[in-house]
């Protein structure tokens, strides 16, 4: 089940697309951060969908919005993490051979000054770091999630 229900996606987009428009030029936000911002802070794969439709050209800079390792999307609209890369560049945006920003450089954390006219749930760094924290019920001693045993469809007989 997605975290905004399709008759909600295109106000959901809209909002999306005003966030991403007052990003500065030569920083970045997250998906999730956005998805944060606009009170669903598990929407971070919408957020990734709204971006994917915008046509190149559109007043909206899609290359400002990375993962939340600050990885570039592999599915960039416009060429993958490489294009991602080529837009990002002419903004000063440095970018290592992985194809990753150093959010601790280049993320923007936007208050209600900045964005006065939009209502959102404006949140700090460490607050956001909490709320995207994965679960711990599936994490496995090295830290990666695992995903829960599925239970066989019939019995198994041995």
């Amino acid at each position: 089940m997605n975290a905004v229900e399709d008759k909600d996606m295109s106000e959901f987009s809209d909002k999306v697309y005003e966030i991403v428009r007052r990003i500065p030029s030569g920083r970045v936000m997250t998906y999730g951060q956005i998805a944060a911002l606009l009170g669903v802070p598990r929407a971070a794969r919408e957020v990734g969908w709204a971006l994917n439709s915008v046509p190149r050209g559109a007043n909206v800079p899609c290359q400002r919005v990375v993962n939340r390792f600050g990885g570039l999307a592999s599915g960039y609209g416009w060429g993958g993490q490489k294009a991602h890369k080529a837009d990002l560049l002419p903004e000063g945006v440095e970018i290592t051979d992985e194809f990753t920003v150093d959010l601790q450089k280049y993320q923007w954390f936007p208050d209600e000054k900045d964005l006065p006219d939009l209502q959102l749930s404006f949140i700090k760094r460490e607050e956001l770091d909490a709320k995207l924290q994965p679960s711990q019920e599936h994490l496995s001693p090295s830290g990666r999630r695992d995903r829960p045993k599925k239970k066989p469809d019939s019995p198994t007989l041995f």
